[in-house]
């Protein structure tokens, strides 16, 4: 006879596998799904304020947190304690347990982030894609990856770009703002310029504008030594961009886009096929309308050697 050298609480604690934490019990719910209660291992915690260790538990409580998709419908709930804190001078008095995978007011786990920034950051993918497919909220996901770039991404300096790419981008209508100086009316261009490494798709810069200071300004930021390795820069078709570049990257070739080529050469080519279809006729003004040759109110055109029909004579004509 096999028995089974774990109890059933340590087996689901294996499958769910979240660290430091083990299951209490797993519910189903009576439309879809089941709920999974987990607790910390330990129930311990040094105060915030005063940093003494506690074992003593006030008081517990029932958290929801999001986790990592398992299966469809699974939702997991957090037993914590509120612990004392030991010294009686200090203004806090209770605390809430934190652990490396719940720290403190989080409400989604440290896995979850992890598996977030790795979908955004090492597979780039979008951050709406990944919301949707880890079923969390769109800012949740944004302010996750705002929180690890300064970390893992290291500042621009530090590094090698060979291929630069600039574009702008429009992200919201024209809105006017009263100087709280002058009291005058302002205008702000909802324009914006993105730098990015068109190796990697890495964002290096934003700046405010599309015109050539800011861009200009913005490379003359950068060391000379990162400004020496740049080789080439992918613009839009754009005066402002290739002055900005002719200004501080003038030994970078310029490639434009081929989107871009490909919509000039239908504007040139739709252009000509316009201009050879109007040759030998008056240009039309606009909104005025010019009858096609030929038409059933004109009648067919004659043509030149053709034997002209002999016309009828009306009926009752030469008759007395």
């Amino acid at each position: 006879m096999i028995e089974s050298t774990c109890s059933r609480r340590d087996a689901a604690s294996v499958i769910f596998n979240l660290p430091d934490h083990h299951v209490i019990d797993a519910v189903d719910l009576p439309s879809w799904g089941c709920r999974v209660i987990a607790q910390a291992d330990s129930v311990s915690d040094g105060c915030p304020d005063r940093g003494v260790v506690s074992e003593r538990a006030h008081a517990w409580c029932r958290q929801r947190v999001k986790d990592i998709p398992h299966t469809d419908g699974v939702e997991l709930i957090l037993v914590k304690p509120r612990l004392v804190c030991g010294e009686r001078a200090c203004p806090r008095r209770t605390f809430t347990q934190t652990t490396p995978e719940l720290p403190l007011r989080a409400r989604c786990t440290s896995r979850l982030r992890r598996g977030v920034l790795e979908a955004v950051i090492d597979h780039g993918r979008p951050v709406a894609g990944v919301a949707a497919g880890f079923g969390i909220a769109w800012w949740t996901v944004h302010k996750s990856v705002n929180a690890a770039v300064d970390v893992l991404l290291g500042g621009v300096d530090d590094l090698h770009v060979r291929r630069l790419g600039i574009d702008e981008h429009r992200y919201r209508r024209v809105r006017w703002f009263r100087d709280p100086d002058t009291g005058g009316w302002r205008r702000v261009e909802p324009w914006m310029t993105a730098l990015v490494n068109a190796a990697s798709g890495q964002v290096l810069g934003i700046v405010d504008g599309r015109g050539s200071a800011a861009v200009t300004g913005w490379l003359d930021a950068r060391s000379q030594a990162w400004r020496d390795r740049i080789q080439i820069v992918a613009i839009d078709p754009s005066a402002a961009f290739r002055k900005a570049i002719t200004t501080a990257l003038p030994h970078a070739h310029i490639a434009v886009d081929p989107f871009h080529l490909v919509q000039l050469a239908n504007l040139c080519l739709t252009r000509v096929r316009h201009h050879l279809g109007r040759q030998g006729r008056p240009p039309a003004r606009p909104g005025q309308h010019r009858p096609r040759q030929g038409s059933h109110r004109q009648g067919p055109t004659p043509q030149l050697g053709a034997r002209q029909p002999t016309p009828r004579k009306p009926a009752g004509c030469g008759k007395r």
